[in-house]
């Protein structure tokens, strides 16, 4: 918890170094903000906080050179267990309503578009912490208006099973239904069927659908 007189320390993740650079300087600018520490990958940001204490992280959902065997939900995932007090802004090229549910089901604090300015971003993430829940930003909430989700569905939706999650992520990840049951020693029809009921949960048509997903985040242009 920061004090009135402390500034709020933050945390900034992004592996697109235009991007990461924007961020800081808007944020140190701001009365009362400082950037402590920056990282461009997934194993970099987990070693920053580990060495640096900070109030807030404001990161990118998929970087380049993550740990291995490690997506975005993961990593997520990750900090969320290691610092479980700590909160997350997470920034996204993300259109797909089921992953962003998957977002506020791990406990981010937000969620903002990369189509959005960054001046959003900061708006986001003050809110972020003073309000409970996942805080959204216009065009994301927008987004989930447009698949006939609203805010307030958005925030009782039901997650995946962590089956169901491990088997999205790693069929995105490109191993088949073949390889992903020789991975978790189940059987194929098994797999089949939590890949199936975890793309009905996702709203996603199609095994494109699912690649692209996350394909979309690692090759977004800014």
């Amino acid at each position: 918890m920061t004090h009135a007189t402390q500034d709020l320390r933050i945390v900034v993740a992004d592996d697109h170094p235009v991007v990461l650079t924007a961020i800081i300087d808007y944020l140190d600018k701001l009365p009362g903000h400082r950037v402590v520490g920056t990282a461009n990958s997934g194993a970099d940001l987990v070693d920053i906080l580990r060495k640096t204490p900070c109030d807030l992280l404001v990161t990118d959902f998929s970087m380049q050179g993550e740990l291995e065997d490690e997506d975005g939900l993961r990593l997520i995932g990750r900090v969320r267990r290691l610092y479980p007090d700590l909160p997350i802004v997470v920034f996204t090229m993300l259109t797909n309503g089921g992953i962003l549910h998957e977002l506020a089901a791990l406990g981010v604090a937000g969620l903002v578009g990369k189509d959005e300015p960054i001046p959003t971003l900061a708006q986001v993430c003050q809110r972020a912490l003073v309000e409970p829940g996942t805080t959204l930003s216009a065009r994301i909430a927008e987004r989930l208006a447009k698949e006939g989700s609203t805010t307030d569905e958005f925030r009782r939706s039901n997650p995946l099973s962590p089956r169901e999650l491990e088997v999205v992520r790693l069929f995105a990840m490109g191993l088949s239904v073949t390889d992903i049951s020789k991975r978790l020693n189940r059987s194929i029809t098994t797999v089949a069927t939590q890949k199936r009921a975890a793309m009905r949960k996702l709203h996603l048509d199609s095994n494109a659908d699912l690649i692209f997903t996350r394909i979309s985040e690692n090759c977004a242009t800014y």
